[in-house]
């Protein structure tokens, strides 16, 4: 199963891995930092539980601090295209290969910042659910695992 904080660290991984060990930071900009460095945040995080599987999405927003914020065009520009090369339509984490939608690059304030959203699906773990099982052992299966019903169907003979 993957989770939010192994989608944030391989992001982070591979920043400094294509990046020559610049720095990455997950704190609060206000804490400080160094320039040139990169900023890693999930935005936007979504876990939906159905019977059998978990759907989770976020978005994943990277920001670029150039080492020169007032001359920085070039510099943005190179890694603008560099991101879009490590980023580009899929994302591997934990062996498994997550499709990239929406990636988009913006520039505010001489900050690059590079967001994209994830969505995938896993199973649930540990849990093999049964029917014929929960049955034999005699548990109501669907005490357990009640499921809504969409409505009540009023049948209205003659209309």
């Amino acid at each position: 199963m993957i989770t939010f904080e192994n989608i944030k660290t391989t992001v982070s991984r591979n920043l400094k891995e294509n990046f020559n060990g610049l720095k990455v930071f997950g704190k609060s900009v206000q804490d400080g930092f160094t320039r040139p460095s990169f900023k890693v945040e999930l935005d936007n995080v979504k876990r939906e539980g159905s019977l059998t599987q978990v759907e989770r999405s976020c978005t994943v927003r990277i920001f670029y601090f150039p080492a020169d914020e007032n001359d920085s065009t070039i510099e943005l520009l190179d890694v603008q295209e560099k991101i879009g090369d490590l980023f580009d339509l899929k994302f591997s984490v934990e062996g498994r290969h997550l499709n990239i939608v929406e990636p988009n690059f913006d520039e505010i304030d001489g900050v690059l910042q590079f967001e994209f959203d994830l969505q995938f699906f896993d199973g649930r773990e540990g849990e093999d659910i049964s029917i014929e099982d929960e049955i034999k052992n005699g548990k109501d299966f669907y005490e357990k695992y009640p499921i809504e019903l969409m409505g009540e169907l009023v049948d209205e003979e003659g209309e």
